[in-house]
């Protein structure tokens, strides 16, 4: 097919090779990535080949990558010993989250940073780790409301519980130095059990290895840290499958799926994201090699489609998987839950609907917009309602800075509501 032979021309073309040891470079020259208007992807893909002292882990952090990036992007080559002269791909090309390009973006599958306030013609790129499955980090938008040079970690009971439990001891406050997990920089959310901090464990950046957090290398952190001013946005989003044009060309990029954030259909996450890219403009798509690189997960962008004013021949038929994968969820991703199933804290009430699937339409909107929303029912009269939330924070300051935040990003103007009691 003469889509293919482009495709595959495209993608060679584009391949960077580069060879050398894994000597660190600038960090930040590693996290710098340069935009262009007429593409929705940013820097290269290259490769390396390793010495016999070389470790995966060691090549990572040489080159501003995480520990499950490089394993996914090389599933034939051993962690431990990729062994004297073995090539090793550096998945150094990203296409851009869809959700947010201000601020700071932060892709939860990805395990990667974004950062758009480098400047208006580039942008700075991190790895990083997010919270076990046990201590996820939450989806939504939030800011940055402190930063702390050497900082002193106070563990939260829920943790010194956890530690005790596995017959450790943690002590109710480690101050700053080796010992302490936050490292030299941290930035407080505006839900204040969350920071961007850095680690005197660098090993694990790229990993699920934190307590909700995001965890930055300590070189990343520092030029991170340096650059970002207090009330900066932080969009915590979850793409596990990103498409993005580069000219006429449409890439795909696949990274696993969260644990908990899994989909009945193993394909949906590729399509959604295909057909967001092509909404406003039609493209000629190879579903093939779209059902390919969804189930590879490498975390490399690759050729799938044209747009469809340069395809000049027959469409192909929509395979049934991919048919089973478009067709639409019984319900939006937002949570429906009894007033006793939400987390008890402040929320900001964006309406209350009579009409359940109104309250369904918003509570997408919000979601799509980067913000935890949730579903309750409730009958303050005798008709029962559905209102629409947006939160949990755990004070009436953050809810405040949260209405805010609701009105610039989508418009909409909500108030507070307590549920730390029971709603009556």
């Amino acid at each position: 097919m003469k889509i293919m032979r482009t495709l595959l021309i495209t993608a060679a073309l584009l391949a960077v090779t580069w060879g050398g040891s894994t000597l660190a470079a600038d960090p930040a020259e590693q996290a710098l990535r340069a935009l262009n208007p007429d593409s929705e992807l940013v820097g290269s893909v290259e490769t390396v080949r390793s010495r016999y002292e070389d470790t995966l882990i060691d090549i990572a952090r040489a080159h501003g990558l995480g520990y499950h990036a490089i394993r996914n992007a090389n599933p034939g080559v051993d962690a431990w010993i990729p062994g004297e002269g073995t090539e090793v791909i550096l998945p150094r090309r990203h296409i851009l989250p869809r959700q947010h390009r201000s601020g700071i973006v932060i892709n939860l599958p990805e395990m990667r940073l974004y950062d758009y306030t480098a400047g208006q013609d580039h942008i700075m790129t991190y790895a990083i780790s997010i919270g076990r499955m046990d201590w996820s980090t939450p989806l939504g938008t939030l800011r940055v409301i402190q930063k702390t040079e050497q900082p002193t970690w106070t563990p939260p009971a829920s943790i010194r519980q956890a530690y005790a439990a596995r017959g450790e001891s943690l002590p109710a406050v480690v101050p700053p130095g080796p010992d302490n997990p936050l490292g030299e920089f941290a930035m407080r959310l505006s839900n204040p059990s969350y920071l961007i901090h850095g680690t005197n464990w660098p090993e694990g950046i790229g990993m699920r290895a934190t307590h909700g957090c995001i965890r930055l290398a300590p070189s990343d952190i520092e030029h991170l840290f340096s650059r970002i001013p207090v009330g900066t946005p932080v969009h915590i989003v979850n793409e596990p499958v990103k498409a993005g044009w580069d000219g006429d060309t449409l890439y795909l990029e696949a990274h696993p799926v969260l644990e908990e954030l899994q989909e009945p259909n193993n394909l949906t996450p590729a399509v959604r994201a295909v057909v967001r890219a092509t909404g406003a403009r039609p493209a000629e798509v190879d579903w093939a090699a779209v059902t390919r690189i969804a189930n590879a997960r490498t975390g490399i962008p690759e050729a799938v489609g044209i747009a469809r004013a340069l395809a000049d021949e027959e469409h192909a038929p929509v395979p049934v998987e991919i048919q089973t994968a478009m067709a639409p969820a019984p319900a939006p991703s937002a949570r429906v839950t009894e007033a006793a199933g939400i987390e008890r804290g402040w929320y900001v009430q964006l309406g209350s609907f009579g009409d359940a699937g109104n309250a369904r339409r918003l509570a997408l909107r919000l979601e799509e917009a980067g913000f935890s929303a949730h579903l309750q029912d409730h009958a303050p009269g005798e008709r029962a309602m559905t209102r629409v939330l947006v939160g949990p924070e755990q004070n009436a300051n953050d809810a405040k800075a949260l209405v805010t935040l609701l009105e610039e990003a989508v418009g909409l103007k909500g108030h507070l509501l307590n549920l730390r009691e029971a709603d009556e």
